[in-house]
């Protein structure tokens, strides 16, 4: 059931959630022709964000399934992902997502084995909507 459109709801509404526990102001767009799921207001600046259910990958790799040729910086400004088995969401600046697979691990930065392994990860740090929306 995780592929239905009511854990797309859901996801959207962790989402939402968990910026205005931020201190956010969040607004959903009315109907279903935009493609975007959320407005979020950071400081007087307005981010329209696309929200997907995270999969896990393998260890503490999540990733989301957003082909990148799809969103266009001019209608979408951050994809989120939203792990539920992690309860926490990331988020990738449009501009910066490629392929089809968008990933970013939890793993700890200590426990990656080599300084490669730290560099080349697309961790959750640098993936917190205050750490992304810099990038925009």
């Amino acid at each position: 059931m995780n592929n239905s459109p009511r854990q797309g709801e859901k996801s959207e509404l962790a989402v939402a959630s968990e910026l205005m526990m931020q201190g956010y102001g969040v607004s959903f767009p009315f109907g279903h022709n935009h493609p975007y799921d959320l407005i979020v207001d950071k400081d007087g600046t307005l981010f329209k964000i696309q929200v997907k259910t995270a999969k896990q990958e393998q260890g503490n790799r999540y990733y989301i399934q957003a082909d990148a040729n799809r969103y266009e910086t001019k209608d979408v400004d951050l994809l989120a992902g939203y792990s539920e088995a992690e309860v926490a969401t990331f988020f990738i600046p449009v501009d910066e997502a490629s392929g089809k697979r968008q990933r970013v691990t939890y793993t700890d930065l200590e426990k990656m084995g080599s300084d490669y392994n730290r560099q080349s990860a697309n961790h959750i740090s640098d993936y917190l909507f205050s750490e992304a929306t810099q990038r925009v």
